[in-house]
């Protein structure tokens, strides 16, 4: 049943995000160029990847119906036609779409996410290396400037975190953003020849540092003793803790507080009330009204538990909720 750990045949899966004007597109045309032959672009931003038309080679696909499965069936028929690299561009309007078809509310949720998941394992699982932009919320600074020793002040523009469904970059290999410099930072990364690296207008040296990579054949080695499977509440714990980016220190501190030292070892109760600790914390930048936070957790997260939803799905769902409750009275202010 078992056997050595390699990578073969193992295709990138790259997001790169940015705010308008950073060089997304261009970005991923030139990774792609000097990662493989056969480019398809899945054109979500009304036919601008073509004005680069004179300087890659490359095929598109148009969308103008941003619904994940329609992003589905362009990815399969990429796939069957033989194309090395399938370029998104942009990811970010699936999930436009995805906030109009849930409506803002949770039980919409509930029937939009299994689409998103399946859009997410159509691109994990695709036979082609797979580049998927994002865009990112825009927003600007005040930046002083040092000359002849006097100081001056300018507005910079800059990208925030990417306009999508949280934690989604945890589902690519590498996930970076790009700024109006054109710099690419990578912020995540199972390459270890590009973590934390920067990327001036990155093309043909990215690509390589990929192709290099996946080109190693590692293998694992024999294990001589059986590893102990997780108790189901520590991997709950963890779960939560990943899909919250919940810093592991506060869980620890935490853990030590009630005399313990994984959460295994603590009843039910005590590992719910630790659950729910660590979404408020998640939480309370976003919000407000600290009591109608605990009080929709308890509603759409606890009774979605009870009535046998997936608690990591159930958090997900509040998790959204709650940002683009924020969005909207954001909105409101700035009328």
């Amino acid at each position: 049943m078992f056997k050595k750990a390699t990578k073969s045949n193992l295709k990138i899966r790259l997001a790169l995000s940015g705010a308008s004007g950073s060089g997304k597109t261009y970005s991923a045309l030139s990774i792609a160029s000097n990662l493989g032959n056969r480019i398809a672009l899945i054109d979500t931003e009304r036919g601008s990847a073509s004005k680069y038309a004179d300087l890659f080679n490359f095929d598109t696909c148009e969308l103008t119906n941003h619904h994940p499965a329609k992003y589905i069936e362009a990815i399969r028929q990429a796939e069957d036609m033989g194309y090395d690299i399938i370029i998104i561009d942009s990811l970010t309007h699936a999930w436009f779409s995805e906030l109009e078809m849930a409506g803002g509310r949770f039980d919409g949720w509930a029937k939009v996410r299994p689409l998103e998941r399946k859009l997410i394992d159509a691109m994990i699982g695709s036979r082609c290396h797979i580049i998927a932009t994002m865009r990112s919320k825009t927003e600007w600074l005040i930046e002083e400037n040092q000359k002849n020793g006097k100081s001056s002040y300018s507005p910079k523009k800059v990208g925030t975190s990417p306009i999508q469904a949280s934690g989604v970059e945890y589902e690519f290999d590498v996930a970076g953003e790009l700024d109006y410099t054109h710099i690419l930072t990578i912020s995540k990364s199972r390459c270890p020849a590009v973590t934390d690296k920067t990327f001036l207008n990155p093309g043909k040296e990215l690509a390589l540092e990929f192709k290099s990579w996946l080109a190693t054949v590692e293998e694992s080695q024999p294990q001589t003793t059986v590893e102990t499977v997780p108790d189901t509440q520590d991997l709950r714990v963890k779960q939560i803790r990943t899909l919250l980016d919940y810093p592991v220190e506060l869980i620890k501190e935490w853990l030590q507080s009630n005399g313990v030292e994984r959460p295994s070892q603590l009843d039910n109760n005590k590992v719910d009330e630790l659950v729910k600790t660590m979404c408020l914390a998640w939480a309370s930048p976003l919000s407000a009204h600290p009591k109608y936070t605990a009080d929709s957790y308890d509603k759409n997260v606890v009774r979605a538990v009870i009535e046998g939803y997936s608690e990591v799905v159930a958090v997900q769902n509040w998790m959204n909720a709650v940002c683009e409750s924020n969005r909207k009275q954001k909105e409101l202010k700035a009328v």
